[in-house]
């Protein structure tokens, strides 16, 4: 598995996420997320696996506060990904959970937040395997983005999966984090 970020097309290599000891670890990838982009109109992000009733992913976002390269527990403020047999999103600040069910198999969810021209949440065009998903959330709540993100964690437990896929942008690819 690798692992690539690309910050207005300049590259920058991070070492790929190490594999679990056991099936029922988890492995944490902290990485530098700008979202403070003035003229950002979307923010996506893309996840695909092979799913199981035992493992996930899971990219949080938050504000890096103390400056030490990990976005810990009190920085988090959303998360959205796969866990235990579904996709979730969850504002972390509050912890509301918004669920929805997933299937086993390789699964994949597109993300597509539209922000107003004040970077606050606009619209949300969410679907997994094609079919519209988290209409919870229409219209989207405030916490599914803010421009002061600076950091974001992907988080992996279970068992290595080959066909772990993320990506997450902001505008036009800004910032791309690629996880393979």
């Amino acid at each position: 598995m690798s692992f690539t970020t690309a910050f207005l097309a300049a590259a920058l290599a991070v070492p790929s996420m190490s594999p679990p000891k056991y099936d029922d670890s988890e492995v944490v990838t902290n990485c530098v997320f700008d979202a403070s982009r003035g003229d950002a109109k979307m923010f996506a992000v893309k996840i695909e696996l092979d799913a199981t009733s035992s493992n996930g992913v899971e990219v949080v976002f938050g504000r890096d506060a103390d400056g030490d390269g990990r976005l810990s527990r009190t920085e988090e403020e959303m998360s959205v990904g796969y866990c235990c047999g579904e996709w979730k999103v969850a504002n972390l600040v509050t912890g509301d959970m918004f669920p929805c069910a997933g299937t086993s198999g390789h699964s994949a969810l597109d993300w597509k937040l539209r922000l107003n021209g004040n970077r606050t949440p606009h619209s949300l065009a969410a679907t997994v395997n094609g079919q519209p998903t988290f209409t919870q959330l229409v219209p989207p709540p405030p916490f599914l983005f803010d421009p002061t993100w600076n950091a974001a964690k992907i988080i992996r437990r279970g068992q290595s999966d080959p066909n772990l896929r993320v990506e997450c942008s902001v505008d036009n690819n800004p910032l791309v984090i690629r996880l393979r």
